[in-house]
């Protein structure tokens, strides 16, 4: 805590002084309590410091779930620097348009990305680049004493990435006040204490993970186990480390409930499957139920721009009501389903999803256009459209962006049907989402070729410029692609050909 609020490096500090012998970060490679963690990012930020880091700094972090990630993202946050969590997953030419696009002073990277990171500075040179291994070995000199830097909790802390219909990645900004806002009511919606040993298994660049439940836990004093995701890791954590507390895409179940290990597993230790980038289907959830013999599953709405912070479908609500995203928001928020002019829909009419809460994003980055069209009166307008049943429960039924969620994760079409625009046997492309058991969407791309080319061809083309999960799973080709009287796609038209 300082005279201006409580930051979130206070909220590390303050548990270091109240549990300090608690093991806190669990990984494959560390086992950390509250004091060491922050004693290590004291001595981490006076090396920043010492190499020209700076108080509002912006700074990449790229690494998997694990201790070095928060090295890095508590060691910038202590200087007043500015993290951005970045997907490991992209290409260097998809890194570079977002550094270039943010005014990225720097990257701090798990040294298993040095490749990646080396080839975006051949074309992208920034003024600091760190891997977070040597760093921490090099800091080891550096005194652990707390910072104290003066830091008001209303400053910019953290800016993570989403994108529009183009494709085109945006910044989303946060501060202290706002992130920790999702802390209080996440903590109080989940009954979460000190005794809960949250395991973090999805991608720390994502906000969700991040955001909605990581800080929730530190909040309250949790220990973390951090993890990558496969089947067998997810199921292994629970079991070995007795795990009360999980957060994952409905996929991530699924998975895992079709390990052929699975009795192997205790998993009694549960209170709390949470998942949340999609819907289970009532079918869905009970072969997840079964396989788990566990019902305390909730699903959690949300999206970045609202903290993420959202609606919550609770266990007793599930066998009624799968599917939707429950009638009932988290405890510092709102949400209504609207008609173009702001007004409320009747049960069973189409509408527009909007939320408003004290986890807002304050903007997006450099994009007062876009703030000012998302942002209205404080509502942040979704872009999913949905309905209300006659019980209150709101379920979506498409998303006005056209984003395609597959395993918890947006893609974005526009940004596939350019890279596809590129080769030289393409005409025209339309990208869609179709249903997938498991993902809950896949990714097709509709293709109108102009001169011969395989599926093969075209996989190999679109791997060279876009991370995997973008890439197209399915393919087709035709001779036309339907449109309206105006020309545009009509991509509901696509869906069902």
């Amino acid at each position: 805590m300082n005279a201006n609020g409580i930051t979130i490096h206070g909220v590390l500090e303050r548990n270091a002084r109240k549990y300090p012998d608690k093991e806190a970060f669990i990984s494959a490679t560390n086992r950390l309590t509250y004091a060491k963690m922050n004693e290590t990012c004291n001595r981490i930020a006076r090396y920043l410091q010492d190499r020209g880091l700076r108080k509002g700094d912006r700074v990449a972090v790229m690494s998997r779930n694990n201790e070095h990630f928060f090295y890095a993202y508590f060691s910038l946050i202590k200087l007043g620097a500015i993290p951005m969590s970045i997907n490991i997953r992209l290409t260097s030419n998809e890194l570079e348009v977002i550094l270039r696009n943010s005014n990225a002073a720097g990257i701090f990277y798990e040294k298993e990305l040095l490749q990646t990171v080396q080839s975006l500075t051949q074309s992208f040179p920034l003024q600091h680049t760190f891997c977070i291994q040597d760093t921490a070995q090099e800091a080891e000199s550096y005194s652990e004493d707390n910072l104290n830097l003066p830091i008001d909790s209303r400053e910019v802390c953290e800016i993570l990435f989403t994108s529009g219909t183009t494709g085109v990645p945006k910044g989303v900004l946060f501060n202290h006040e706002r992130i920790l806002s999702i802390a209080y009511g996440i903590s109080i919606e989940f009954q979460l204490t000190r005794n809960d040993r949250m395991l973090t298994i999805m991608p720390l660049s994502h906000s969700a993970p991040l955001n909605t439940f990581f800080i929730s836990g530190l909040y309250c004093g949790c220990t973390h186990v951090l993890s990558d995701f496969t089947p067998q890791a997810f199921l292994e954590w629970i079991h070995k480390e007795k795990v009360t507390f999980v957060f994952a895409a409905p996929v991530a179940y699924l998975m895992a409930a079709k390990d052929p290990r699975l009795q192997q597993y205790d998993l009694s230790s549960i209170r709390v499957f949470a998942y949340g980038g999609g819907p289970l289907a009532l079918v869905s959830y009970e072969r997840v139920r079964e396989a788990f013999q566990n019902d305390n599953f909730f699903q959690v709405y949300g999206l970045t721009e609202a903290g993420p912070n959202g609606s919550l479908l609770r266990p007793e609500e599930h066998l009624t009501k799968a599917g939707s995203i429950g009638k009932n928001t988290a405890v510092n928020m709102e949400f209504r389903v609207v008609r173009a002019d702001g007004s409320e829909t009747a049960p069973g009419e189409f509408g527009e999803i909007i939320l408003s809460g004290d986890s807002l994003m304050l903007a997006y980055d450099n994009n007062p256009q876009a703030t000012t069209e998302t942002i209205r009166d404080g509502w942040v307008y979704t872009g999913d459209i949905a309905y209300r049943d006659e019980d209150g429960y709101v379920y979506i039924v498409d998303r006005k962006k056209d984003v395609i969620i597959s395993g918890g994760v947006n893609i974005y079409p526009r940004e596939i049907e350019e890279v596809l625009a590129k080769h030289p046997a393409v005409l025209e492309s339309c990208v869609i989402g179709v249903p997938h058991e498991e993902w809950g969407e896949t990714v097709k791309a509709v293709v109108v070729p102009k001169a011969e080319v395989t599926e093969e061809e075209l996989r190999e083309f679109v791997a060279g410029h876009l991370a995997d999960y973008k890439c197209p799973r399915l393919y087709s080709f035709v001779q036309e692609l339907p449109r309206n009287a105006s020309g545009k796609i009509l991509k509901q038209q696509v869906k069902k050909m």
